[in-house]
């Protein structure tokens, strides 16, 4: 990772990524973080075919999901719902919720979570060796106040 810079000090309204991780078929880039003095954190995300996040709370954190590219099924709360290029899914503090990519190449959001903070769970579980220990992650969770509760979201049946 580089060495960050305050993108107030830098002056510039342009986001760029100055941290990116990578963890389960999850690239993340680190657009605007706590550190640089905002109520929010903003991350760009790039997940491969059938990976994405396992149902989790946040029980701190309200977010918004904005699909840049390909499809995702979410599971928010006990709804489950495709969202494609320019659709937002909006998360609630303290409801469930979960993300996979459903395209057959990488799938891309952005991610805007309040108050700032999330890119830190992200960062901490970059640096997890493969296989997770379970209890590294709950450790995890447990500094960065997720609670995972459930595995990926499944596909939703055919009609």
């Amino acid at each position: 990772m580089k060495q960050h810079t305050n993108r107030i000090e830098r002056n510039s309204p342009v986001l760029s990524a100055e941290t990116v991780v990578d963890f389960s078929g999850i690239e993340a880039a680190v657009l605007l973080e706590a550190r640089d003095g905002t109520p929010l954190s903003v991350i760009k995300m790039r997940v491969s075919q059938g990976k994405g996040a396992p149902s989790h709370v946040s029980p701190e954190e309200d977010k918004v999901f904005q699909v840049t590219d390909g499809k995702f099924l979410f599971l928010v709360g006990a709804s489950r719902v495709e969202a494609a290029a320019g659709d937002c899914i909006f998360v609630h503090k303290g409801e469930i919720h979960s993300f996979r990519a459903l395209t057959s190449n990488e799938a891309t959001m952005t991610l805007v979570s309040t108050p700032a903070g999330h890119e830190r769970f992200f960062i901490e579980l970059s640096q997890l060796t493969l296989p997770h220990e379970e209890s590294k992650v709950a450790e995890i969770c447990r500094r960065c106040a997720q609670e995972i509760v459930g595995p990926v979201v499944e596909a939703l049946p055919l009609k």
